[in-house]
């Protein structure tokens, strides 16, 4: 083989290793984007924890146990706080638990949370829902947190303000990023629900139907 059809498959993997290493470290930087955006200022301060950690939904597995995407959002929720009240927000689908059951389970049978801690949501079927049927739990003076993936849980937030623009400055950051944790469910995410908030910017944008069925990330 010649020297230039050797240099032709090296050239080929720097390209590939670049094209790959751009990826992940564009999904990354989507992420901790995200994750700071849609909240008051000063919402990061120390001290600032959430009385109220609101968990959005998705759909299990077909037997009805947690899928990957429950599973992380379930952990953001649990380490977000120690002592809030987490509110998992899921409706049921025939057959099946419903997806706020199934996170709550997970969170105190797998994760150890103090089941006392624990409120379910089952009726919401989008993220317009998961907002509008949680926002209650929050009482006078309480700060919230809204648990999901980064890029989700910054459109729920807008969201919220939407809804119930008075609670937007009572928002507090959940403990939602971190640097290259569940990478394939963030580039999932990014793909999904970055595509859809195209958009939706904050803190303009097109207002999304009550209950519309495609207001869900897989």
């Amino acid at each position: 083989m010649s020297r230039v059809g050797r240099a032709v498959p090296a050239v080929a993997l720097v390209v590939a290793s670049g094209a790959w290493l751009g990826a992940w470290l564009g999904v990354e930087a989507v992420h901790a984007v995200a994750a700071r955006r849609g909240l008051p200022p000063g919402a990061r301060r120390a001290g600032h924890d959430p009385d109220v950690v609101v968990v959005l939904g998705c759909p299990p597995r077909p037997d009805g146990s947690a899928g990957a995407m429950q599973r992380w959002r379930t952990l953001i929720a649990v380490r977000t706080s120690a002592r809030a009240r987490l509110v998992f927000s899921g409706y049921a689908r025939e057959g099946l638990p419903s997806e706020a059951a199934v996170m709550a389970a997970h969170a105190v049978d797998v994760l150890g949370c103090d089941p006392r801690r624990v409120r379910c949501e089952e009726s919401a079927r989008s993220t317009w829902q998961n907002v509008e049927f949680t926002v209650g739990q929050v009482g006078p003076g309480q700060r919230l947190a809204i648990a999901s993936s980064p890029v989700h849980a910054w459109r729920a937030r807008r969201y919220l303000a939407r809804q119930r623009p008075d609670l937007v400055a009572r928002l507090v950051p959940a403990d939602d990023y971190r640097f290259g944790e569940r990478w394939g469910l963030k580039a999932l995410t990014v793909l999904y629900d970055g595509g859809r908030s195209l958009g939706l910017r904050w803190p303009g944008g097109p207002v999304p139907r009550h209950g519309a069925p495609g207001d869900r990330p897989g």
